[in-house]
C-alpha cells in the first residue's frame, strides 16, 4: 500500500472540495468569498472537469493540475453544471 505523495501547488480556487464525490472531476462542496472561484463564478455543486490543458479526472488530478498554475496566471477552467458545461476565466 504505497500512498501517493501530495502534489505541491502554490495557488488555490478557494473552494471546499466535495470528499465524498466519487464521479469525474472534482465537485465543489463550498465557495469562499473573495478567492479566484467565487471572482469567476463557479457555485456549490459545480464539477471542475479541466483546469487549463489538465483534465480533472479525481482528487489528485486537481491537485496536480493546480500545481501548474503560479499566482497571477490566468487561465480557463471547464466546469459541469447541471449537466452544461461551462467555461470560465480565472485569475489566481
Amino acid at each position: 500500500n504505497e500512498s501517493q505523495d501530495v502534489p505541491a501547488f502554490k495557488v488555490t480556487l478557494g473552494v471546499v472540495p466535495d470528499y465524498l464525490y466519487n464521479g469525474k472531476g472534482m465537485r465543489i462542496d463550498g465557495v469562499s468569498e473573495d478567492k479566484p472561484a467565487q471572482k469567476a463564478g463557479m457555485q456549490k455543486g459545480d464539477i471542475v472537469i479541466k483546469m487549463g490543458d489538465f483534465a480533472v479526472e479525481d482528487m489528485m488530478s486537481y491537485m496536480k493540475s493546480l500545481g501548474k498554475f503560479e499566482k497571477g496566471n490566468t487561465t480557463k477552467v471547464q466546469i459541469k453544471r447541471n449537466e452544461e458545461i461551462i467555461e470560465l476565466e480565472v485569475t489566481f
